[in-house]
């Protein structure tokens, strides 16, 4: 019977082989692999093993992940603050179950989606052709943010998360029509995908 041959994540190899420039890749790689498969896998075990070679590919993130624009730094923390924001309101929608939760938690993680792309894009100045999605999101969040600032603004009960949610979405919105496409300065030559 043939053994089969352990390897990390492969999703993470490639990961890392798109973050590092050519000539430092198959070494790098190659270093990580060697360590995971000598050391690692037979003193932790595949899962704890999988976990440290997922935790050595994070740790290659912030090298590659410098955004130097101020407007592009803003655009940032907004997505981080809305992916937070939303993912909560989505899990406090499907716990509660008031009427029509199932369309405000689908939208909360359509926002929520929108903002992780947008992070994925400006950190890893990833040129993808699917960024031009992002554009059809940034007019989505700034219809839903006007939406949410309308409709608190005019309610009968005054919701201070929504109004704040429903500015940070409009902001975050405007930022990303500004910023999208143009790559921040200083920023490493952004990476070509095959995407879209």
């Amino acid at each position: 019977m043939k053994m089969s041959v352990h390897a990390p994540p492969r999703w993470a190899e490639r990961f890392l082989e798109r973050l590092l420039p050519a000539r430092a890749r198959q070494v790098v790689v190659g270093d990580l692999r060697e360590e995971y498969l000598e050391s690692m896998l037979p003193r932790r075990g595949r899962l704890r093993a999988d976990l440290w070679f997922i935790r050595q590919v994070a740790s290659f993130v912030p090298q590659f992940s410098r955004e130097v624009s101020p407007m592009g730094k803003i655009l940032l923390w907004f997505s981080w603050f809305t992916l937070v924001c939303t993912c909560w309101l989505a899990l406090m929608e499907m716990l509660l179950r008031h009427p029509g939760f199932e369309l405000r938690a689908l939208l909360a993680i359509g926002v929520a989606a929108i903002c992780m792309a947008t992070i994925v894009v400006r950190m890893l100045h990833v040129a993808m052709r699917t960024e031009r999605w992002l554009w059809l999101g940034a007019a989505l969040l700034i219809g839903v943010g006007g939406e949410a600032f309308l409709h608190s603004a005019t309610a009968d009960h005054f919701e201070g998360f929504a109004v704040v949610i429903s500015v940070v979405l409009l902001v975050q919105g405007i930022l990303m029509l500004i910023t999208l496409g143009q790559p921040a300065k200083g920023s490493p030559r952004p990476l070509e995908t095959t995407l879209g």
